[in-house]
């Protein structure tokens, strides 16, 4: 499997040699020094294939480099890469490793970007190298320069000088680097570094001077800038030869301990004294990638496996939410069948109940719709704050103690006016006799609202006896009044018929009545004030032994 994170190897060509690094989380596991020779080569090729699909990172450490500043027009997108492309074509066709570095934008005039423009002129020596790696089809990231890793080096330190120059005596060489503001400008490697610590004064200090006029000459510097050199050892060796270039050229130099910056990295101080590019190499190892020079024709393998993993993850992370969805539909399955499990159990205990209920519920002649219709109605009167319960309740009692009386119509009303008419259109026009009392008037207190009902009713199965239908119209009447919430019972309508062919003693079989009418009456209830009917039934309480 394509590891990124996990695991890298790290090498470092230079003209005589190669030196690789294995790295497992930017932890340095072990290093390994390859020869410019076919045992060499042959070597390499074993190690890689020893760690199969590890991404490799290549450092160029070479004396062939070209450094070139150029100010371009600030673009962006296809048109800042074809202007890119173009300037690296014009300053080296057909070299294979080359980029541009940019630098920064200018803040005057038109606000250019500049760019630094690199190339190895020269390549030869890791041509060799670079088709092993293709040949074992290993990932190659890309093709580095050392100078800017040194550049990470110095943001490192915290070296803030404006002009810089860093030595390093590396395994290749003496390697000086101009930094203007921190930035690359341009490096250069001395080989043949003299082995005697006599001859070390000498040799810095007229590699410095030529570096000093180089700069000089491509107008990096002037002759008058303050030059920091700086010189990087492991064991503060380079302090002798620091004070001779300071008092030979009065140039100010500062000397650089490497020991604690390698410590902070993870490598001993011992291996970076012994491999000074080692400390280059953990920098790319810990992250620090600098611009690439290898053509994308050689990073293809790595691309392409970049690919791989990115499907790779992206199929898991599918397959992941594929499970947990389907876990999710499963278990929301099993919590809708378990509801309908508890729904049926749920059934058949209401139904149980229902069935039991239903023994000992007691026979009625009404249907289950007049039923329902007097539930609801119920919920409809106690929707309102005053309702006409009591005088439902008041003509239920008196209709229990005259089944054969059958109510057609009630009306009910609240109101202070206990004279007031109820004019029913639906009542039957029959040669009825009308009562005295119907046409009194009451009495009483017209500032307390009082309820009144008025009542349409018949006598069920009449036969024509009037006289039976009489008497039971005034014990209906007789029984409202015994209720304690009734004040007084007027009987509007009376079922007597005035007709001369029928006597009071009426009959089923008589002849000389054509068409009997039915025996219709209508009452006027008015009951009593609440709170007087409450204060009697306080004042019956207290009255009681």
């Amino acid at each position: 499997m394509f590891k990124v994170s996990q695991q890298k190897i790290i090498l470092c060509a230079t003209a005589n040699q190669l030196l690789a690094g294995l790295w497992r989380a930017g932890e340095l596991q072990g290093s390994q020094t390859f020869g410019h020779h076919e045992e060499g080569q042959l070597a390499f090729a074993e190690f890689l294939q020893k760690h199969e699909n590890t991404p490799v990172y290549l450092v160029a450490d070479a004396v062939e480099e070209d450094y070139k500043l150029e100010s371009l027009p600030h673009t962006a997108g296809n048109a800042k890469r074809e202007l890119i492309e173009r300037k690296l074509n014009q300053f080296y066709r057909g070299l294979v490793y080359r980029t541009a570095h940019f630098i920064k934008r200018d803040t005057e005039k038109r606000k250019d970007d500049q760019y630094l423009f690199v190339a190895l002129t020269k390549d030869e020596f890791i041509k060799t190298w670079v088709a092993i790696i293709q040949a074992a089809k290993a990932p190659l990231v890309g093709v580095y320069l050392l100078p800017m890793l040194s550049q990470v080096l110095v943001r490192q330190l915290k070296l803030m000088a404006p002009h810089i120059l860093l030595c390093e005596k590396l395994s290749s060489g003496l390697r000086q680097t101009y930094l203007h503001n921190g930035r690359l400008r341009m490096s250069r490697l001395v080989p043949n570094v003299p082995l005697d610590d006599n001859q070390l004064s000498y040799f810095y200090l007229v590699e410095t001077e030529k570096t000093r006029l180089y700069l000089m000459s491509q107008r990096f510097i002037a002759q008058e800038t303050p030059l920091e050199l700086v010189l990087l050892s492991v064991d503060g060796s380079t302090q002798t030869i620091s004070q001779s270039i300071s008092q030979e050229q009065n140039i100010q130099c500062d000397d650089v301990v490497l020991s604690e910056i390698a410590k902070n990295l993870g490598l001993s101080t011992q291996l970076v004294q012994q491999t000074p590019e080692l400390l280059h190499m953990q920098l790319l190892a810990k992250g620090h990638i600098v611009d690439n020079l290898a053509p994308s024709s050689q990073t293809k393998e790595y691309q392409a496996n970049k690919i791989k993993q990115v499907i790779k993850i992206s199929t898991f992370a599918l397959g992941a939410v594929g499970v947990t969805l389907a876990g999710l539909i499963f278990k929301q399955g099993l919590d809708y069948k378990e509801s309908y499990r508890q729904a049926l159990q749920d059934t058949v205990i209401q139904q149980h109940r229902y069935d039991e209920a239903a023994k000992n519920f007691p026979n009625t002649p009404i249907g289950a719709g007049d039923l329902q219709l007097a539930v609801e109605l119920d919920k409809t009167i106690n929707s309102f704050p005053k309702s006409p319960r009591r005088v439902m309740q008041v003509v239920s009692t008196a209709l229990e103690q005259s089944p054969e009386i059958q109510l057609d119509r009630l009306r009910w009303a609240l109101s202070s006016d206990v004279n007031m008419k109820d004019e029913d259109k639906l009542l039957p026009v029959v040669n009825a006799q009308t009562t005295d009392v119907a046409n009194s008037t009451l009495s009483m207190d017209t500032n307390t609202l009082r309820e009144l009902g008025f009542i349409n009713a018949e006598i069920s199965n009449f036969t024509g006896d009037y006289r039976a239908a009489l008497n039971s119209v005034n014990k209906f009447v007789s029984n409202l009044k015994m209720d304690r919430y009734v004040e007084s019972v007027e009987v509007i309508q009376a079922p007597v018929n005035v007709s001369s062919y029928v006597g009071l003693q009426g009959s089923t079989t008589d002849e000389q009545s054509t068409q009997r009418q039915p025996a219709v009456f209508k009452l006027k209830v008015i009951l009593k004030p609440s709170e007087f009917v409450e204060k009697d039934v306080a004042t019956n309480e207290s009255a009681a032994p």
